[in-house]
């Protein structure tokens, strides 16, 4: 539960919050009893910072007779204090079309998502690609490698392209495998990756004609696989222009998480389906290199509903009012863009 604050409590736990945002320097009672716009002295603003303390909503660093916020402050802060303005009209264009201009390749486009956000945010901006097995076959073709080995390359309806090598039992023919390869995209074009592992299992199991028993066990031998997490990261050098990480003895254990693709994908998880934003301060993270961050997530969708990830990952003391409608806004019109009926790039925004 958050705690019950009067007007002047608010109003200097805002103030005191939209300083250290702004300067990243503790805040004092005298610089609070000027800004804050309350007539009362700074002895009194003392009082109030010290029921603040309390109450777990800021705290003293051992260097500074300032107050900084803690995470519990943070969240207070964004749940009752902070007015959020959605984009209007104009930016939200912006974003689509920036999207839209790199769209024709997949990579690019979600290359060119977490560059916009870290650009706009001077944070972290990461894109977590939904899981392949989210996805619909859009079509697959087989190369030979040597006598026993054929190359798989598998392509969503998103563009989202999987190379597989394949052990074959006896060798096979390039016209063998054209047809297999044929005999799949005809039968399966559209269909979920799920599903149609699903249905190569069954036929494979079967004594069909040569053709599809052929096809539905190089088909599945190259959709069994396991996935890695695929994420695409921008601006991670963004963070050194924050003391209180360029100070800290957690920089170095921050870089290495953002290294860790699986990592920073588990701690992305749990956005809302229903598209709104999460926001996670401090504790709330999760892993105790992220202790001084703040990360926001929103799910986006494919065209094949696939579920993706766009976040920030940046210091607590975040400006919330900027980043939050920022990354539900890209999270909205990447799905805009992903949702094309035709494949990227073949069709312009309007």
């Amino acid at each position: 539960m958050q705690p019950e604050l009067d007007t002047r409590a608010k109003q200097v736990l805002k103030t005191l919050v939209r300083l250290y945002i702004e300067t990243g320097a503790p805040v004092g009672s005298r610089v609070l009893a000027r800004e804050s716009g309350l007539a009362v002295s700074p002895a009194t603003i003392r009082n109030i910072v010290a029921d603040l303390e309390e109450l777990g909503l800021v705290r003293s660093p051992h260097t500074s007779a300032g107050r900084v916020p803690t995470s519990r402050g943070y969240r207070l802060f964004v749940a009752i204090m902070l007015e959020l303005q959605p984009l209007g009209a104009e930016e939200q264009a912006q974003i689509r079309e920036s999207l839209y201009r790199q769209a024709s390749d997949i990579y690019q486009l979600y290359h060119a998502t977490g560059r916009l956000i870290s650009g706009h945010t001077h944070y972290v901006g990461i894109v977590v690609v939904p899981r392949l097995a989210q996805g619909r076959f859009r079509q697959i073709d087989f190369l030979t490698l040597a006598q026993y080995r054929i190359l798989a390359i598998l392509v969503t309806t998103t563009g989202i392209v999987q190379n597989r090598i394949v052990e074959v039992d006896r060798p096979v023919s390039e016209s063998e495998l054209d047809r297999a390869a044929n005999y799949l995209n005809e039968h399966f074009a559209g269909r979920s990756l799920a599903e149609v592992k699903r249905a190569l299992a069954r036929e494979s199991e079967s004594a069909g004609e040569p053709l599809a028993a052929l096809a539905a066990e190089i088909g599945w031998s190259a959709l069994d696989f396991e996935e890695d997490e695929e994420l695409f990261i921008e601006g991670q050098g963004n963070l050194l222009d924050y003391p209180e990480f360029a100070q800290s003895r957690r920089l170095r254990e921050l870089f290495e998480v953002l290294d860790e693709p699986d990592e920073i994908a588990r701690l992305l998880e749990g956005s809302d389906d229903d598209g709104g934003v999460r926001l996670r301060i401090g504790e709330e993270v999760g892993h105790n290199a992220l202790a001084d961050c703040s990360v926001v997530t929103a799910n986006y969708r494919t065209e094949d509903d696939g579920l993706g990830t766009v976040a920030v990952i940046g210091p607590a003391r975040m400006n919330y009012a900027v980043t939050i409608p920022f990354v539900d806004c890209t999270a909205q019109q990447l799905s805009t863009v992903l949702s094309l009926n035709a494949p990227p790039g073949e069709q312009q925004p309007a």
